[in-house]
C-alpha cells in the first residue's frame, strides 16, 4: 500500500504542473504587440439599372422608374416618332427616331483609397447608318444617394470630376467619373442612357447629337455598353 500511495502523489504533481498557467513578470503597466495588414485590393464597381418609364429623370431616378438589374441590358424597345405637344396637347412628328425610355445605371464605386475612374465603353448598336451620334450618356453625381437608409454620400469631393454629357458611342471610352487624389472615397455615381429626340423647344439634347433618320431601314439593333473601373 505504500508503494500505490507514492505513485499516486507523484501522478498528481506531474498533471499540475502541466496545466499551469504562464504569468508575464509583475510591473505597474503591461506592453502588447498588436500587428495587422491591408491587402492590395484592385478598385470595384457594382451597379444598379433603373429604366425611367417617364422619359425624365426628374433629379431622382429612384421615382417613377422600375429596378430591372437582373437584366443586365438596356432595351429601349421599338422607337417612335411622334410626340404630344405640351403647348397644344396635339400629336406632332418629331422628326427623328427615339425613345421615352430612359436608364439610370447606379454606379458603386470603391477605390480603396487609390485614384480611379470610371469609364463607359460602346463601339455602336448595331449599323444604324447616316449617325454615329443618336445614343446619349448624360453623368450625374448627387449627393443625397444613400448607401443605406439614412446615409447620405455628401457633396463631391474636392478634385473629383464627372464626365461630360454627350455621345455615349466611342472608339475609346467616356469619362463617367474621376475621383480626387488619393485618398480617394467611394463613391455613388449616376449615368444615364437614352436614345433622345429634340427637345421640346427644338434644340438638340446633346452637343454632336444626330438623331436617328426616319428614312433607316427598319430592323432590330444590338450593341455593348462596357462599363468599368481603372486605377490611374
Amino acid at each position: 500500500m505504500r508503494k500505490i500511495f507514492s505513485s499516486l502523489i507523484a501522478l498528481t504533481f506531474v498533471m499540475a504542473s502541466v496545466m499551469s498557467p504562464s504569468f508575464a513578470a509583475p510591473a505597474a503597466s503591461q506592453s502588447l504587440g498588436v500587428s495587422a495588414s491591408v491587402p492590395a485590393v484592385a478598385a470595384e464597381v457594382d451597379l444598379t439599372i433603373l429604366k425611367i418609364l417617364d422619359g425624365d429623370p426628374d433629379e431622382n431616378p429612384w421615382t417613377n422608374s422600375t429596378d430591372v438589374t437582373t437584366s443586365m441590358s438596356l432595351d429601349f424597345g421599338e422607337l417612335i416618332h411622334t410626340y404630344v405637344d405640351p403647348a397644344d396637347g396635339l400629336t406632332k412628328d418629331a422628326g427623328v427616331w427615339y425613345s421615352n425610355t430612359l436608364y439610370a445605371v447606379i454606379l458603386y464605386a470603391q477605390g480603396f483609397g487609390g485614384r480611379y475612374e470610371i469609364r463607359s465603353t460602346c463601339t455602336g448598336v448595331g449599323s444604324i447608318p447616316n449617325t454615329n451620334n443618336y445614343f446619349g450618356l448624360s453623368p450625374a453625381y448627387s449627393s443625397v444617394d444613400e448607401w443605406s437608409p439614412g446615409n447620405l454620400q455628401g457633396t463631391k469631393p474636392t478634385g473629383a470630376t464627372v464626365g461630360p454629357e454627350g455621345n455615349a458611342i466611342s472608339g475609346t471610352y467616356r469619362q463617367i467619373y474621376t475621383s480626387e487624389t488619393s485618398p480617394s472615397t467611394a463613391r455613388i455615381i449616376q449615368a444615364y442612357y437614352s436614345i433622345p429626340g429634340y427637345d421640346l423647344d427644338g434644340s438638340i439634347p446633346y452637343t454632336g447629337w444626330t438623331g436617328i433618320p426616319l428614312e433607316i431601314t427598319p430592323g432590330s439593333f444590338v450593341g455593348n455598353v462596357t462599363i468599368s473601373i481603372v486605377a490611374i
